[in-house]
């Protein structure tokens, strides 16, 4: 009986809301830093990197993709350390700012306009499959597309169905096998075509007059692209046992394995430009025109299925992000609306016409949402959080504010979003300040929004209201 007690526990730890405890940790760095490199380098960093060689130059290119992805991860991945250090996804603090119903609601928000991703992820596994069958000569029906993607979303819901375990064994293998192929990819973008036609790179007709809106634009793409990931950056990061790994692997995984997967996309599509006369994005159908067949037919395979792997890692993180706001809802549930979400998007089918919008609407939302985590945790709460009342204990109600909802933190989330969309539109790709456009649309936001948070903190009334676990409450606090 207190085995099955124990595995409920443990269960919950993983799957759930319970803190994780220091001997349930599961992750040292490596192991961190492949997880994480796994959920970044998905052939939509192809699909983004295609996207930065309509933009600018690939030295610009190459250096704004590290430089841009690193800084930004740098700063606003820094709150990781509280998932680490209380065992808690960055959802159970963010109460602290949004209240118990209004991190529920910024929770739909989040998966709403980013589990699109999945999306893009189903859809170029698709496109894989069927290159790998023109490979044999095989002309797939035409809703073949449709079918794959969502066998893509299924199997990767049925992975990240099994749990953590499953995940962990799957990135230990596709991982290095996947940095191997963008090596692999590299070599055989620069031995194919003239070293100089893609060191010199430069796009034909960027569209604008101004050629420093083009780079600001593909810096911002840089920033919005990691930027992305902080709704789910507390997941794994938690199960970690040490500080320092959970942050690195965070930075490292995703900055410079993202980034380089992004630069291999930037390589194939200017590499497949300059044979075929078109810019695509999909790595099999370069593989396929430039490489060997036996070495085509293997990456393809490779490539196809890291979207399988990507999809069953954002299956989880997604899953343990809702468990942090619905309490009670079932992790298996969770996955499953997640799973009918993103097949109603591959049915649409539209969602990479749309990349650069999607990626950049996004990008609204999230900028605020990491400036207030960050505000939060180092400069008002002073990493202090009241653990009680974070997860709903019976008395201790610091965090239910206004019927469950902090009107500040929402406030500052609305305002961070009319920032950015005050110096650029993201649909019509119209520039409305440019003196504020150089910080970017997801810079600008991500400190103006931090500064009016804090501003706001020191207004008596205000500091009081959103701070009332740490003025007279009495209630515990770690």
């Amino acid at each position: 009986m207190k085995g099955n007690v124990n595995e409920q526990i443990e269960k919950e730890a993983l799957f759930g809301i319970v803190p994780v405890l220091n001997r349930e940790k599961l992750y040292g760095f490596l192991d961190a830093v492949l997880i994480l490199s796994g959920y970044c380098i998905a052939t939509w960093s192809y699909t983004q990197g295609s996207y930065l060689a309509t933009l600018v130059g690939f030295k610009q290119l190459l250096i704004g993709a590290f430089a841009g992805a690193i800084l930004m991860l740098a700063i606003y991945q820094l709150p990781v350390i509280l998932s680490v250090r209380y065992g808690i996804d960055i959802w159970i603090w963010l109460k602290a700012v949004f209240g118990h119903n209004g991190v529920m609601l910024m929770t739909v928000v989040i998966i709403l306009i980013n589990y699109p991703w999945y999306a893009v992820c189903a859809d170029l596994f698709a496109s894989s499959m069927g290159n790998l069958a023109a490979l044999f000569g095989v002309t797939l029906p035409d809703f073949a597309p449709l079918v794959l993607r969502l066998l893509c979303v299924a199997i990767g819901t049925a992975i990240a169905y099994k749990g953590i375990g499953a995940i962990t064994h799957t990135t230990r293998i596709l991982v290095p096998l996947l940095l191997a192929l963008g090596a692999v990819v590299v070599i055989v973008g620069f031995t194919k075509v003239p070293f100089d036609v893609i060191w010199n790179y430069r796009p034909a007709d960027i569209g604008y007059t101004d050629s420093i809106i083009p780079y600001i634009i593909s810096i911002e793409a840089n920033f919005a692209f990691v930027i992305t990931l902080v709704g789910g950056m507390g997941e794994v990061p938690r199960l970690a046992k040490k500080e320092t790994a959970g942050f690195w692997a965070g930075v490292i995984g995703q900055g410079v394995s993202g980034s380089f997967f992004v630069v291999v996309g930037a390589v194939m599509a200017i590499a497949m430009q300059y044979v075929t006369g078109e810019m695509i994005d999909d790595p099999t159908l370069m593989l396929a025109t430039l490489s060997v067949p036996a070495l085509a037919l293997s990456s393809l395979l490779l490539v196809a299925f890291a979207n399988i792997g990507t999809q069953a890692v954002g299956s989880y993180i997604y899953g343990v992000m809702l468990k942090s706001s619905f309490r009670r809802a079932n992790y298996r549930t969770l996955i499953i609306v997640l799973a009918v979400y993103a097949a109603l998007l591959c049915v649409w089918g539209k969602i990479v016409e749309y990349f650069g919008s999607f990626l950049t609407i996004s990008a609204c939302v999230y900028a605020p949402l990491a400036a207030l985590l960050f505000t939060d945790f180092f400069f008002v709460r002073k990493q202090k959080l009241d653990m009680r009342s974070a997860f709903g204990l019976e008395g201790h109600n610091a965090y239910n504010y206004t019927h469950g909802i902090n009107w500040v933190g929402l406030f500052c989330v609305a305002a961070g979003v009319a920032m950015s969309l005050l110096i650029y539109d993201p649909v019509k790709g119209e520039v409305h300040n440019m003196t504020l456009f150089r910080l970017t649309p997801t810079g600008f936001s991500f400190l103006g929004t931090g500064l009016l948070y804090l501003l706001l903190s020191f207004v008596p009334p205000v500091r009081k209201y959103i701070l009332a676990d740490q003025t007279g409450s009495g209630e515990s606090r770690c």
